[in-house]
């Protein structure tokens, strides 16, 4: 009787914790990023660093837990600088947060967008910042899942060198 119970028993419960796994999925939507602000903080001979201040906000009824981001930023459709940052926030639901990350920049990439707008009359810059946000839990040192972002805007240098 004890063997027939095992047999039975042990496989049910295998099933059943089974079960229980597959109705947890993770349906957590990416941040809402955008550029709140860009400050020149070192320049050297072939590269700048950059302060990049970046607004966040969490669309998701839940807590998100950024672990860390990684991001590039196109000028005109050219890499113009890229960074990484292990920074971690905590945001709550339908919140925002600002965080401050360092861009990294080389001396070639400012001469060629100088180059772009030289000659012309352009005034206005299209932007294009994509990256990866690392994310999971408070109490797991460890990132459980990565998302993509992408958000893209225009700059107009008149309306910028006015103030």
């Amino acid at each position: 009787m004890r063997f027939l119970t095992h047999q039975l028993l042990v496989p049910f419960i295998v099933l059943l914790t089974l079960a229980g796994c597959a109705g947890i999925t993770y349906h957590a939507q990416p941040p809402q990023i955008s550029l709140n602000n860009i400050q020149l903080v070192n320049a050297h001979l072939l590269e700048q660093e950059y302060a990049l201040t970046l607004r966040i906000q969490n669309t998701n009824d839940f807590p998100f837990f950024i672990k860390g981001l990684s991001y590039q930023l196109e000028i005109n459709g050219s890499e113009f600088a890229h960074g990484v940052s292990s920074q971690s926030v905590n945001i709550l639901p339908y919140q925002e947060a600002y965080l401050t990350v360092s861009l990294i920049s080389n001396t070639l990439g400012v001469i060629r967008q100088l180059e772009s707008l030289s000659g012309t009359n352009k005034t206005d810059l299209h932007f294009r910042l994509t990256g990866k946000v690392s994310h999971g839990t408070v109490n797991i040192p460890a990132s459980m899942y990565s998302l993509p972002f992408v958000k893209e805007g225009t700059l107009n240098l008149n309306t910028l060198l006015k103030k």
